[in-house]
């Protein structure tokens, strides 16, 4: 049974919240599958936008929230970009979307407010298959990592507050993502542009003392 207290954010349909965060976006936050459908049954808007223009979709990949985000995906929600689909761990779409042949930089999305990425991150300098790399690491999405490290995607790239896939993995406690970004040549002593940490600061503080050793295990890159 969903708790009551988690709950209470979720339970009108239209009400926008904190940085415009509908109902929906809740829902799509926590990964609530049954709310989600409550809501959208009971006419919420599928594609209703935050502060910084992120649908319910867009955050639902954002926080890997794979669940809600196929169920929008089913009730026909749009904006299914590069980017979501590499956050969601969709390596067919990923595949699909880049050997169209489409022009990348029409593939981003809205995941995070922009003030969250410094000015050398990937979304910023309009590197999108190296922001898709963030994403899917960020999630721990290992196939779509080692594919995007094939089409070229830069292994380092800055994604919000600076932070590499590495970063994000770390903190996420995706350990194999983590061992197979360090294996492929991730840079371990990279830190952040918010907080100043490395990785290994990230899986502290993200409560991961088996990545804090398998980071340990490796030398820094020079």
């Amino acid at each position: 049974f969903l708790n009551i207290n988690i709950l209470a954010p979720v339970l009108e349909t239209r009400v926008a919240g904190d940085h415009d965060k509908t109902s929906l976006h809740w829902a799509a936050e926590l990964d609530h599958i049954d709310v989600a459908r409550t809501l959208v049954d009971a006419g919420g808007d599928i594609e209703a936008k935050t502060s910084w223009g992120a649908s319910p979709l867009e955050w639902a990949a954002t926080m890997g929230s794979s669940r809600v985000a196929d169920f929008l995906l089913s009730r026909g929600a749009s904006r299914f970009t590069l980017l979501v689909a590499a956050a969601l761990g969709k390596l067919k779409d990923v595949e699909e979307f880049i050997e169209s042949g489409a022009h990348l930089a029409k593939m981003t999305s809205a995941l995070v407010p922009d003030d969250h990425w410094p000015a050398d991150s990937a979304r910023i300098l309009g590197d999108t298959i190296s922001d898709a790399l963030y994403a899917a690491g960020r999630n721990g999405h290992s196939e779509v990592v080692e594919y995007l490290l094939a089409r070229g995607a830069n292994i380092d790239a800055k994604g919000v507050f600076g932070g590499t896939a590495l970063h994000w993995a770390a903190i996420n406690g995706h350990a194999g993502t983590v061992e197979l970004l360090v294996s492929r040549g991730a840079n371990i002593a990279l830190k952040d542009a918010r907080f100043g940490a490395t990785p290994e600061g990230w899986a502290n503080e993200g409560s991961h003392p088996d990545i804090v050793a398998l980071l340990r295990r490796r030398p820094p890159t020079t």
